[in-house]
């Protein structure tokens, strides 16, 4: 490779990385492009030379991997495994994506706040879940879990699987701990956590 592409795909990492601190700390609506290029400590000519538009640089640091975080729920949810395989696989697809882009449920928060209607539309071509919902009331039926309603599975298997990277600086001063602990003790909850939500739900060993 070339020393001149050497050098442009620096910039366009550092772009990448400016834009998504940006977009976290700002929001989509409050963020300027002048306000990237000064992140990245360039100009805002040598930005628009490599990405013209906002949404494009949005699309580039958060909206691909917003869809990763939608496409993940509905690609095990949705599959014909038992249930408790899809807790196994839910917690440890969601902790690896994380690992890698912790960014991502903290912008939802953010987003949230000042621009909830973008973040649906973002989120708008996720699937349902009737597939887990029937699953649930069936495995109810035959006495197999205690009743659980769709969404407090929903909701316990995403907190307990978010909070612990949203809260990791929190939990990391307290308890005094180093990243590289702290990533072995997420990979230590793919056990965990399904281990928890199974031996709760089931009434019966699945």
């Amino acid at each position: 490779m070339s020393n001149t592409s050497s050098e442009k795909l620096t910039t366009e990492e550092r772009i990448k990385e400016a834009a998504t601190r940006v977009f976290i700390r700002k929001g989509y609506a409050a963020t300027k492009t002048r306000d990237i290029a000064e992140e990245a400590n360039i100009n805002i000519a040598s930005l628009h030379y490599y990405y013209r538009s906002k949404d494009k640089l949005f699309q580039l640091a958060v909206g691909d991997a917003m869809q990763q975080f939608s496409n993940i729920m509905d690609e095990v949810f949705n599959s014909e495994i038992e249930l408790h395989e899809k807790i196994y696989g839910f917690v440890e697809r969601y902790t690896d994506f994380l690992l890698s882009n912790p960014f991502v449920p903290i912008f939802i928060i953010n987003e949230s706040q000042v621009n909830a209607e973008r973040v649906h539309q973002m989120l708008d071509n996720q699937d349902k879940v009737e597939l887990l919902e029937r699953q649930l009331k069936d495995l109810e039926a035959r006495g197999v879990i205690r009743p659980t309603s769709i969404a407090d599975f929903m909701m316990n298997m995403v907190s307990l699987t978010v909070f612990p990277v949203i809260s990791k600086p929190l939990i990391m001063k307290k308890l005094s701990v180093k990243p590289e602990e702290y990533e072995v003790l997420l990979n230590q909850r793919k056990q965990l956590v399904p281990e928890m939500i199974i031996n709760y739900m089931y009434l019966k060993k699945p």
